[in-house]
């Protein structure tokens, strides 16, 4: 099983000098299990490269098949998937004979990706991602990507796919998140997602949060703050960060030991943290779990 990290900021793409090393683009993850299943967790603007390298492994041509996960639809978490190139790819549909202007055939089947979300009662995944690519906003509508594309509200119950399970959990954020958790067949193998979450203010664990990290191997938590960060400091005219739908470090690492984790991921980093400011928190954390490293665009982990 691979995990690959696209995009790992949050709230906002952060493009500069500053943040190069780290990157700017937010939040997607692509995990590829042992039987190859390709499996997608949020679209921010790092699932455009994610697209791009896509294509250069035969996306381009056709006939592939993927599954995008949402955390939820809050803009970092969607505005990538309007720039995602293999949703382009269409097949020859009725026209078997028909050629590009270039004289390429086209591709003989279009690509699929099956989209998972929560279940809204007023509102729908495919709503949200329909409105982001209405005319006033981009020149291509969701139903001009090409690609068959699925919406599947997601229940409480896990999804099989391949020889995988993925074990979707409430998270504790404003609207409502899911995070989740990617078993192999042999459930020795477990990645959990779980992004954009606050924890509860007193001391508890949350008990949702502990329950997709039992045992994890890979655990990839919401980090954005330190723990001052998320306290603030009035005197100092520093807002709280509390009621947010984030959480810090301090957090994780409370998370990771009483759950049992290999290892620690901290991911949806702050807009205003920079590449240095990253990696001495990062330094910070590992003395107290030492097991543990930040999210960059890049970062690949094998199990």
């Amino acid at each position: 099983m691979k995990v690959k990290f696209w995009g790992v900021r949050g709230s906002i793409p952060t493009p500069g000098p500053q943040t190069m090393e780290v990157g700017g683009n937010t939040s997607c993850v692509e995990v590829r299990t042992d039987d190859n299943q390709l499996l997608i967790f949020d679209a921010g603007t790092g699932i455009r490269l994610l697209g791009l390298s896509l294509m250069e492994e035969g996306f381009d041509k056709g006939g592939r098949v993927g599954h995008i996960f949402f955390s939820h639809t809050h803009w970092d978490h969607i505005q990538g998937f309007p720039f995602f190139a293999p949703a382009f790819v269409k097949g020859k549909a009725h026209f078997p004979t028909l050629k590009s202007p270039g004289g390429e055939e086209e591709p003989e089947l279009s690509n699929t990706f099956n989209l998972y979300g929560a279940k809204r009662v007023f509102e729908k995944l495919e709503n949200t991602l329909r409105g982001q690519m209405e005319y006033q906003y981009f020149p291509v509508s969701l139903d001009q990507m090409g690609a068959t594309i699925n919406f599947h509200e997601i229940q409480d119950n896990p999804i099989k796919i391949g020889e995988n399970r993925i074990i979707p959990g409430r998270l504790n954020h404003p609207n409502g998140a899911l995070g989740y958790r990617i078993e192999n067949a042999k459930g020795d193998k477990v990645v959990v997602y779980a992004t954009d979450t606050e924890h509860y203010y007193g001391g508890d664990l949350d008990p949702h949060v502990l329950a997709l990290a039992k045992n994890a191997d890979i655990f990839i938590y919401d980090s954005q703050y330190t723990p001052e960060e998320y306290l603030g400091d009035p005197a100092n005219q520093k807002r709280s960060k509390i009621g947010w739908g984030h959480s810090t470090w301090r957090e994780g690492v409370l998370l990771s030991k009483a759950a049992g984790v290999k290892q620690y991921i901290l991911f949806h980093h702050d807009p205003s943290h920079s590449d240095k400011f990253l990696f001495e928190m990062e330094k910070q954390v590992q003395r107290h779990f030492s097991n543990s490293r930040i999210a960059y665009e890049g970062l690949e982990i094998i199990l």
